[in-house]
């Protein structure tokens, strides 16, 4: 069974490799703006995003980054306390909140001290289908929304088709704390 410490480490882990990464996007790929790893398929390219996913209210005329700050910072504390109260057995739960919030974190931590969000991970087919550029905080997030909608729907099949059994909730039977 794995400790809730292993969960934290994982966001630990996944937040430093997000921010070493994106320092070296500011020191080696903003000079250069495009390396083609894959050609036709997946590139490096510097780009900044003031907004939220793929560049929304980039443009707005509202104190973005101190609202973005905010709700980040209200969306990392509810992920910190939803973890902390998860059971450790839970390794799906767990492993989904930890990456959200090394994502949230990541990105937060961009907010506050440059103002945006660092992205260089640009995949696309061709020039015709692009996917806008991202980070691995913004790869953090996106897995963590899976496999937490996953584990969401795990939990309502099983609860679907034995309604009398608990859900390995805090508290009950299978539960680790």
């Amino acid at each position: 069974m794995r400790s809730k410490y292993s969960y934290l480490f994982i966001t630990l882990i996944v937040l430093a490799v997000d921010q070493l990464t994106k320092q070296w996007a500011i020191t080696s790929l903003k000079p250069v703006s495009l390396i083609e790893v894959i050609p036709g398929f997946f590139r490096l390219s510097f780009a900044t995003n003031r907004g939220v996913a793929f560049s929304m209210f980039a443009e707005s005329e509202l104190n973005v980054r101190l609202i973005f700050a905010a709700v980040s910072t209200l969306a990392a504390i509810f992920v910190f306390i939803y973890l902390a109260r998860t059971p450790a057995a839970r390794i799906r739960m767990n492993a989904a909140l930890s990456l959200l919030l090394a994502g949230i974190i990541g990105n937060l931590i961009d907010r506050v001290r440059l103002g945006e969000v660092i992205d260089f991970l640009d995949f696309h087919l061709g020039e015709k289908y692009t996917w806008p550029t991202f980070n691995i905080a913004d790869a953090a997030i996106c897995f963590g929304a899976l496999l937490l909608a996953l584990e969401m729907l795990r939990e309502e099949r099983v609860s679907k088709l034995n309604p009398s059994s608990p859900t390995p909730e805090k508290g009950t039977i299978g539960s680790s704390d």
